[in-house]
């Protein structure tokens, strides 16, 4: 799970297809016993996943994604319950949202934004919850608790009126339909201004989300031009970012700075007083300043705008977070650091064994190590407990892999892969320089003019196949089919099992004598597919995060999914531990410190609220955070870069990472190339 997470959090398309696929049913089946509508339950589900996938970076224990998962549909079912039950401020904050558009928009919109104000109380309700927001006539009617005959009536009457005081007021005749268009485009257009977009560029993503949130992208003719931009429900900037368009005279970090400060004051002139310069760093052609609410001396987690500047004084990135208008205040008391390492010392260690890449050890291989869940634990600062339950990890059984005869290779990727002459293939931007990425659509495909968020999802998922080549290799890592496949076939797990087997067998050969089948509980067997897992063994050490992943259709025969292990045979070969120490002979560990630090606390059932409480981390003197100890050197392997965490997102290096999968709504995150 915890590899599937690190790479989805890499914008892995078939890791985040994984997480999705095996999660799905169960928080669905949940969200419907809230909800008791399955439309509503579905989309609460999809609303559940773009939160999840957009926040990834916030968890801090991959155990925990299940749970997590969990605790985000409570939320987003009661926000949906709860929405319906807005009528008090409701009217607020259409009076609100009208003034605003006021005061931020341009003399074009300026009519529409007074006749729809001068409409009586009710038309006017009606009128802006329906065309601005999108509710539906029985969902306005829920929220205001008022007949839909009712509700129909007040939007009868109040298009009339409205129409009449525009021509009124324009001198041109007017069309219902125009009321709704106009205030989509005057968002489009403030969008525009923000983004400073060029002409040239073309709309890829336009999303009205029905909280006031809408979201726009554009894209260039290279794949290194992009804009994205989100706007909150008062038409603020919420997240933006864009390849650099404007040329000049470097300016001085003073004038950067005032731009940055300009910026933040236009958009969210409150936050001010609650903020603090925290961050200004320096890079090759840009500037970034990162605002926070500092309380105590240490800045609250999770609440901060970044802005980035380039040296000729053009704004290519903003996030806003928000801030706490009650902060909590510095305990008078913590508890001693030096027992925080007593207790990781004391507790409980597990020798396996796992593959690193360069970002975790100087030299990349397979290495015994031993591991604490007290390494990645979060500990009260006043009592020293730890945060968080840890989930009993049940003990996986294997079985040797099955002797199997080869079949003949394939010559084509095509071919391997199950792609049949009704498939066109078609460009897509990569997002990792190590691979080729490829990409099949049916050629019966056509492109939607809808820019909708849906829209774009299915652009980019609804029957595509999707496959990765290593392009140092030339050998084929992975592929994946988002595509039903009919048949009338049932086959059974172990004629599934004899097709996944024969396919390694044939094509990746040289790591058989040292994979074994994982054994599966009866609970994740699935009616029409069925999924494996051949792990990587060597000198009695499962290496647990090396691994083939294979899908089969149970109704074809087909393989629908393939994920090939990262290492290489001869990095298999090499991993010989010799001389493994008890961990007590390796402690106590170098370089180790106790972090203080303001961190946001999770209810541990959806009745608890989050709180903002002083934590302790473990991490190194140099900031980075700790994976494992070397089993036989006793070196620590820490990350090479510190764990990600939202605030930590910077601009991105190629626009073609931008994924709006994640960002629709209120969620805040991006996953962007260069995260990791």
């Amino acid at each position: 799970m915890d590899q599937y997470i690190q790479q989805a959090l890499a914008g892995d398309e078939m890791a985040i297809g994984h997480l999705t696929t095996m999660h799905k049913p169960r928080l669905l089946a949940k969200a419907y016993t809230f909800i008791k509508n399955k439309q509503d339950a579905e989309d609460i589900v999809q609303e559940t996943f773009i939160k999840a996938f957009g926040a990834l970076a916030q968890l801090k224990e991959p155990n925990y994604f299940a749970t997590w998962l969990y605790k985000i549909l409570i939320r987003e079912s009661f926000f949906a319950i709860k929405k319906k039950e807005r009528t008090k401020l409701l009217e607020l904050e259409i009076m609100e949202q009208l003034q605003l558009l006021d005061q931020e928009n341009s003399e074009d919109y300026s009519a529409l934004h007074n006749a729809v104000a001068s409409l009586k109380k009710d038309y006017q309700t009606a009128i802006v919850l329906h065309y601005f927001y999108d509710f539906k006539v029985f969902e306005i009617a829920e929220m205001l608790g008022k007949p839909n005959n009712t509700i129909k009536m007040h939007l009868h009457r109040g298009r009339k009126a409205l129409r009449l005081k525009l021509e009124e007021t324009m001198q041109q005749p007017l069309q219902q339909k125009d009321v709704k268009r106009m205030l989509k485009e005057q968002l489009f257009d403030l969008a525009q201004q923000y983004a400073n977009v060029p002409a040239h560029y073309e709309l890829e993503l336009e999303d009205y989300h029905e909280d006031g949130i809408t979201s726009f992208m554009w894209k260039g003719q290279s794949k290194d031009e992009g804009v994205f931009i989100r706007l909150d429900d008062k038409g603020r900037l919420d997240d933006f970012a864009k390849t650099p368009t404007k040329e000049g005279t470097p300016i001085t970090e003073e004038m950067k700075l005032e731009i940055a400060e300009r910026l933040l004051r236009e958009q969210y002139p409150e936050a001010l007083s609650y903020y603090t310069l925290v961050e200004q760093k320096k890079k090759e052609l840009s500037t970034s300043f990162k605002y926070g609410q500092v309380v105590s001396g240490f800045p609250l987690d999770g609440f901060y705008c970044r802005i980035e500047v380039t040296d000729s004084g053009e704004v290519i990135y903003f996030t806003y977070t928000g801030y706490m208008e009650n902060p909590p205040e510095m305990p008078k008391e913590l508890y001693p650091t030096e027992r925080i390492l007593n207790t990781l010392y004391e507790g409980d260690w597990s020798l396996c064994a796992e593959s690193f890449n360069k970002k975790y050890a100087s030299v990349p291989g397979i290495y015994a190590i031993y591991e604490s869940e007290l390494l990645t634990q979060s500990y009260d600062a006043v009592t020293g407990k730890p945060l968080y339950d840890y989930d009993v990890e049940l003990k996986r059984s294997y079985v040797p892999f099955p002797k199997i005869e080869a079949l003949p290779k394939k010559d084509t990727i095509e071919e391997i892969v199950g792609i049949n002459e009704n498939w066109e293939q078609y460009e897509e931007g990569s997002m990792d320089e190590a691979y080729e990425e490829l990409n099949w659509r049916p050629k019966s495909w056509q492109d939607s003019k809808d820019k909708s968020y849906d829209s774009y999802m299915k652009s980019k998922f609804e029957n595509r196949v999707k496959v990765k080549v290593n392009k140092r290799t030339k050998r084929l890592d992975s592929f994946i089919w988002f595509a039903e496949i009919e048949g009338e076939a049932k086959l059974f797990e172990e004629e599934c099992l004899q097709i996944a087997a024969q396919f390694i067998q044939t094509y990746y050969p040289e790591y058989t004598p040292y994979l074994h089948v994982e054994i599966k509980d009866e609970e994740y067997i699935e009616e029409n597919r069925a999924f494996f897992r051949f792990v990587v063994q060597k000198n009695g050490f499962s290496v647990e995060n090396e691994f083939f992943h294979m899908n089969i259709c149970k109704k074809t025969g087909s393989i629908l999914m393939l994920s090939a292990p990262n290492i290489t045979v001869e990095d298999i070969e090499k991993f010989e531990p010799k001389a493994i120490k008890p961990i007590k002979e390796l402690l106590p560990l170098k370089g180790l410190k106790v972090q203080l630090e303001w961190g946001k606390v999770y209810g541990k059932t959806e009745k608890d609220e989050d709180e903002m409480r002083f934590i302790y981390r473990i991490q190194m003197t140099d900031g980075a955070f700790i994976k494992a100890v070397n089993a036989e050197s006793g070196e620590v392997m820490k990350y090479n870069f510190p764990i990600l965490r939202k605030e930590d997102l910077e601009q991105p290096l190629e626009f073609d990472a931008v994924i709006p999968t994640i960002s629709r709504g209120k969620g805040k995150y991006l996953v962007r190339k260069g995260d990791l």
